[in-house]
């Protein structure tokens, strides 16, 4: 009974850090509950401290926060992120369990990075939260912007293709001193990772089994926003989600990657071209596995297809292409080209 309590309560504090309002016939009808029984536990929420009511209709509630701090840093060549984090962020996260410290230190100190070497902004706001529920961790800065700056390092066409990019992870501005992996693993530790600069915002989030992703054309102003939310009972740790991207049990690299091939669309697009799989081939040499996620891509053409399958892969037999997530019309499309493989004249 005490589990079953938890488990409730736990639904309806997510319920309230996604949507600010909770919906007690859903709760009911998941646990097989009275609606009576979901308000008694969002009543005993409140009561206790870790839910407020709002003065708004659409959004009533809301998680209180348990600590907060915000500070604005200047950013210079002579700023170190790990003395940032030491100073403003571990002490609130000082009773939190080992794993999570891991990863938040982990994360804020590689998305900082970024703003003293990439970002060109002279100060950068960090907002850290913790509720009953989460630690969130808001890095802004006023430079250039994401997209901006690697549009123009790798002469990309638009921001779509920059986060297309940036989502295979081994991308940087700055090969000297980076490697390219920061966003890629920092994006997989967090439950929910989003990244907003100019007019697209990404978002990459975890729910259920499944890591799920939505991209968003608004206007977010000047420099880049970073926020990382991780649920403070989480198991997981860094060395998990590392080991995760190596393909070899040999091989320390970062040699694994997982893609959505739904970011190579653009709205009303079909995924048919040579082109287009020339987006997503671009740099997939660099690894050794790659996982190309096909979630909510029905179908694919000939073409397509017969790029990725079989022309990429005669050309770079190291890399091994595992294909998620098919539909019976995508999967045949590739059957058919991976059946033409080692022919390289096949007719369109």
């Amino acid at each position: 009974m005490k589990r079953k309590t938890e488990e409730i309560r736990r639904l309806i504090l997510e319920k309230i850090d996604d949507l600010g309002r909770v919906s007690q016939t859903e709760v009911a009808k998941t646990f097989g509950i009275t609606r009576q029984a979901v308000f008694k536990n969002l009543k005993e929420l409140v009561k206790i401290g870790v839910v407020q009511k709002t003065e708004s209709e659409l959004h009533p509630y809301r998680l209180v926060p348990l600590s907060e701090t915000q500070v604005t840093v200047p950013v210079g060549p002579d700023t170190q992120e790990d003395r940032i984090w030491k100073e403003s962020v571990a002490p609130l996260l000082a009773d939190q369990k080992v794993n999570i410290r891991g990863i938040c230190q982990y994360g804020f100190t590689e998305m900082f990075n970024n703003v003293i070497d990439h970002s060109e902004s002279q100060t950068a706001d960090v907002r850290i939260t913790t509720d009953a529920l989460v630690v969130r961790m808001v890095i802004q800065d006023y430079g250039i912007g994401i997209w901006k700056k690697l549009q123009q390092a790798f002469q990309l066409d638009d921001p779509r293709h920059a986060l297309l990019e940036l989502t295979k992870g081994k991308l940087t501005t700055d090969p000297k001193r980076h490697t390219g992996e920061g966003i890629f693993f920092t994006s997989r530790m967090f439950d929910k990772f989003i990244l907003a600069s100019d007019k697209l915002t990404f978002c990459r989030f975890h729910e259920g089994n499944e890591w799920l992703f939505d991209v968003k054309e608004e206007e977010t102003g000047p420099g880049t926003r970073v926020t990382m939310v991780l649920y403070l009972d989480s198991n997981k740790t860094t060395k998990e989600v590392f080991d995760k991207f190596t393909a070899d049990l040999d091989d320390f690299g970062f040699s694994r990657t997982h893609l959505s091939v739904q970011l190579a669309k653009y709205e009303g697009d079909h995924l048919v071209s040579r082109s287009q799989a020339k987006r997503i081939l671009n740099r997939l040499e660099k690894f050794k596995e790659v996982y190309l996620d096909f979630k909510d891509v029905t179908e694919i053409g000939q073409a397509f297809a017969d790029e990725i399958f079989r022309v990429f892969t005669n050309d770079h037999p190291a890399v091994k292409f595992v294909p998620v997530n098919v539909t019976p019309d995508v999967s045949k499309m590739i059957q058919r080209a991976r059946a033409h493989q080692g022919q390289n004249d096949l007719p369109i």
